[in-house]
């Protein structure tokens, strides 16, 4: 018997070719266009928390223009309060110069100062073999000083960006539903109308209360973790409970940012080696309390992801976009598996049981 080869499908072929050929295209898109695109980004993930505040504030007669005016204002407000509180204790505390600084290098210094005498014997003996006096040798270190002219001109990217997003939420908060109505508009029939709607509602409500949540439990950590550290005696102790709060937004590398940042400040300021363990360790249970119990129970399994997508997503977002990336990597997983699970297609459904846990 005569087997036949198997039939290729030239079309899957082609499919193929024009799905790489449109990452690529998405990809190279998203690089050079990460000024213009991450502001659009940011504006809609704060609309989608903010919008409830606006949605309150318009049940008491008040014209949506300024409800919206007035929660922006609101955060900017916020946001300069806590900049102009904690500009002091981040200057002492995150600056490479302050003197805190100096002393974690000799606190360090003390902790490797037997491998450095080991090094030292090591290079002593190096020395004597080689014979050649390259110990004596001169270094010349160069050290050039950057003007305020180029402070500013690095700063401006970063000031456009902050206006472009404050401005664009400020519109997508005041237009409201004019987007939704819009697409209603366009949809054909009576029933693709009534779909659009209830999808459109159960998105906007379920992201706004995954995001609402998210900030109300790290903001609940912040608090805690101020409270403990204060206890423990540990000096500027609201600062480090804000820095907490602010860097467990980002999943894994915010919360081993802080553990990092909450050791070296505790070999600074405490002096027995209890009281330096004990910074740590209280942050490592209120993290273990807040990733293993709190959030399953408040934000639900159903919303639950899969821990390797999430990573891969904030390597390829901060990949891309650096910082910001990482910031909005989740967030947009979340909306993407919240919307995989309320439209029903083929695609989605499979989008929705890659990234679910």
């Amino acid at each position: 018997m005569s087997s036949e080869p198997p039939v290729v499908n030239p079309l899957r072929g082609i499919r193929v070719s024009l799905f790489l050929m449109a990452a690529v295209a998405v990809g190279a898109a998203l690089w050079f266009g990460k000024q213009l695109f991450l502001p659009i980004v940011l504006a809609v993930l704060l609309t989608l928390l903010l919008t409830p505040a606006v949605d309150f504030a318009e049940r008491f007669w008040m014209p949506r223009w300024l409800g919206s005016l007035i929660v922006v204002v609101a955060l900017l407000a916020g946001a300069a309060a806590a900049a102009t509180q904690l500009a002091a204790p981040a200057q002492q505390w995150l600056n490479p110069k302050s003197t805190e600084f100096r002393k974690l290098e000799s606190r360090i210094r003390e902790l490797l100062a037997p491998l450095s005498d080991l090094q030292g014997a090591q290079e002593r003996m190096a020395g004597v073999a080689d014979g050649d006096g390259a110990g004596s040798r001169k270094r010349e270190v160069v050290v050039e000083r950057a003007g305020s002219l180029s402070v500013l001109r690095s700063a401006q990217p970063l000031m456009a960006g902050v206006i472009s997003t404050v401005v664009l939420l400020y519109f997508l908060l005041a237009s409201g539903d004019l987007f939704l109505r819009k697409l209603i508009r366009v949809l054909p029939t009576l029933e693709d109308k009534k779909r659009a709607v209830g999808i459109a509602r159960t998105i906007q409500v379920e992201i706004g209360r995954y995001f609402l949540t998210i900030a109300t439990i790290n903001v609940g950590l912040a608090v805690v973790t101020a409270g403990v550290l204060t206890a423990l005696g540990m000096p500027s102790a609201v600062f480090w409970g804000v820095l907490v709060g602010l860097l467990n937004f980002v999943p894994y590398a915010g919360p081993g940012a802080s553990l990092v940042l909450l050791t070296a400040g505790a070999l600074i300021s405490m002096d027995d080696w209890v009281s330096i363990s004990a910074v740590p360790l209280s942050y490592f249970v209120l993290t273990l309390i807040e990733g293993q119990f709190l959030q399953p129970l408040l934000v639900g399994r159903r919303l639950r992801l899969n821990v390797v997508v999430t990573f891969l997503s904030i390597v390829f977002w901060g990949w891309l976009w650096g910082l910001g990336g990482i910031i909005v990597a989740v967030p947009i997983l979340v909306v993407l598996k919240i919307c995989a699970d309320h439209v029903e297609t083929e695609p989605m459904n499979a989008i929705g049981e890659l990234v679910s846990q």
